[in-house]
C-alpha cells in the first residue's frame, strides 16, 4: 500500500529518502515542490531525475483530494466539501475567509466527532477516524492551488476535535510552518 508523502515532515522525509537508497537532500527537493509549487504528481517534479520520480510514484502518493461541493457566501467566505479519497469515500468540510490582514483557512482534523458537544454541529457526524497530517495538509493546499491564494491563518474548527488527534494535527503544523 502507498503511502501519503505529506504525512512526512522534512526531518522525517529527509530518514525516508535514505530508507530507500536515495540522498537526503532529495527531502528538500519534494518538499519544495509539494509546498511551494503545489505540484499534484512527482511526473511534474522536474528537477528529479525520471527514474526517482518513477520510485517515489510506486512508494507514495500525493494524496490529492476532490472538490465535490464549493459553496459561497455573500460575504465572501467559501465552504469546499472534500472527498478524502479512502475506501469509505468519506467527506470532510473547509471553510476559507478572507480578511483584510490575509486568508483564513478553518481546517477539519477528524471525520465526525466522538466528542458530543451540543453546541456544535459536527457532534451529528458520526466518528469513522483521524485525518493524517498529510490529509490535514492537503485541505490548505488545495485551497490555496484553487483560489489561487496563500493562507496567512489556519484554525482548527472545522470536523473533529483536534486536540483528540494531536500527534497528527502537530505533525501537520510541523510541516505547513
Amino acid at each position: 500500500m502507498k503511502k501519503n508523502i505529506k504525512d512526512y515532515n522534512l526531518e522525517a522525509l529527509k530518514e525516508e529518502m535514505k530508507s530507500i537508497g536515495e540522498k537526503p537532500f532529495r527531502a528538500e527537493q519534494i518538499f519544495k515542490w509539494i509546498y511551494q509549487d503545489k505540484v499534484n504528481s512527482f511526473e511534474d517534479m522536474t528537477n528529479i531525475s525520471l527514474a526517482l520520480r518513477e520510485k517515489l510514484d510506486s512508494i507514495y502518493f500525493l494524496g490529492k483530494f476532490d472538490i465535490v461541493k464549493k459553496l459561497e457566501s455573500v460575504d465572501g467566505t467559501k465552504k469546499y466539501l472534500f472527498d478524502v479519497k479512502d475506501e469509505n469515500r468519506n467527506l470532510i468540510e473547509t471553510v476559507l475567509m478572507s480578511y483584510h490582514h490575509g486568508y483564513s483557512v478553518c481546517v477539519s482534523s477528524q471525520i465526525g466527532c466522538k466528542m458530543g458537544c451540543k453546541f456544535c454541529a459536527s457532534t451529528g457526524i458520526p466518528f469513522s477516524r483521524n485525518l493524517s497530517a498529510g490529509e490535514i495538509v492537503e485541505q490548505i493546499l488545495m485551497i490555496e492551488k484553487e483560489e489561487n491564494i496563500k493562507v496567512s491563518n489556519i484554525v482548527f474548527m472545522g470536523i473533529g476535535e483536534p486536540l483528540d488527534n494531536f500527534d497528527n494535527v502537530m505533525e501537520a503544523i510541523r510541516n505547513i510552518k
